[in-house]
């Protein structure tokens, strides 16, 4: 497959932004801040400060993430090619402006918190940072999935809760599984969009390695996990308004029914956004049940 197959407009800042991948920002996030709140931890400033770090290291994550396909487009030669290039550093240069904010934000809350925070912030940047930086690249390992669940899901709230709150809470990783497992749905309905591009171009992502149908069942059950596991954490008592839950029941069904398109096909685009805005009212629904 010729590496100009790529499509060379998803590199253009608006489209790099990816901004139904937000969701995951403001939900995680938001669900640390409203826990520290409701433990009785609230601090309006650290709160603001929080999500504005969150939802720029999402920019920078999402900035980054094409870095990896300089490869591809530096073997072709013609403008479309070079610009193509440019384009991707450049939003690279954003991605590490906006990481490097985030971070004098973070410093912030360390002096406020304590150093423990520090170490918290460390391995989340530098996770974040593998996912498409030498020498690890999770993306081409198969590794992304697993590492979104960790690094965007479960330490982004437990982290948003330490950073508000100044303590740690082994509670509040488990209430950060279903939105973590959301975080998790929404690379995979990128990689399922993306997988014939990924596999013409050897790029090994979870998907291209364990096959596109059961990608596909993967996606399915983790989308749909998010209930059951919802209705666990209700009987712990953890959640105390269940049947906010209900709200969000309508919004699985249109991404599942794509599922259906084969790959390729151009309904398929629409996964990432439907997934993104089903994770958006499901996690603050989620949220609204907490509390």
């Amino acid at each position: 497959m010729d590496a100009l197959d790529l499509n060379p407009d998803k590199y253009r800042l608006a489209r790099a932004l990816r901004p139904f991948s937000y969701s995951v920002a403001l939900v995680t996030c938001g669900l640390g801040v409203v826990l520290a709140y409701q433990q009785g931890y609230g601090d309006w400033l650290r709160a603001l400060l929080v999500m504005l770090a969150g939802v720029l290291l999402q920019a920078a994550s999402n900035l980054a993430n094409d870095h990896a396909d300089v490869v591809l487009w530096k073997k072709r030669s013609g403008e479309l090619a070079r610009q193509v290039v440019k384009q991707i550093h450049r939003n690279f240069i954003l991605a590490g402006v906006c990481a490097f904010i985030a971070c004098l934000m973070g410093l912030w809350l360390v002096i406020e918190v304590g150093w423990p925070l520090l170490l918290l912030g460390v391995f989340g940047v530098v996770g974040g940072y593998f996912y498409t930086g030498e020498p690890v690249v999770y993306k081409h390992r198969g590794w992304g999935v697993p590492a979104v669940f960790l690094f965007t899901g479960v330490l982004m709230v437990s982290g948003a809760f330490y950073a508000v709150g100044g303590v740690w809470s082994n509670e509040v990783l488990w209430i950060s599984i279903p939105v973590s497992l959301l975080a998790s749905a929404l690379l995979l309905s990128n990689e399922i969009r993306d997988y014939l591009d990924d596999l013409g171009h050897n790029i090994r992502t979870l998907t291209v390695r364990t096959g596109i149908k059961f990608s596909k069942r993967l996606y399915a059950t983790v989308l749909l996990a998010v209930f059951p596991f919802s209705v666990l954490l209700f009987w712990l008592g953890e959640l105390h308004n269940p049947l906010y839950l209900i709200i969000p029941l309508p919004f699985v069904f249109t991404p599942l029914k794509l599922l259906a398109n084969h790959s390729g096909d151009a309904e398929m685009v629409r996964l990432p956004p439907l997934t993104g805005q089903f994770f958006m009212v499901f996690g603050v629904c989620f949220i609204l049940a907490v509390v």
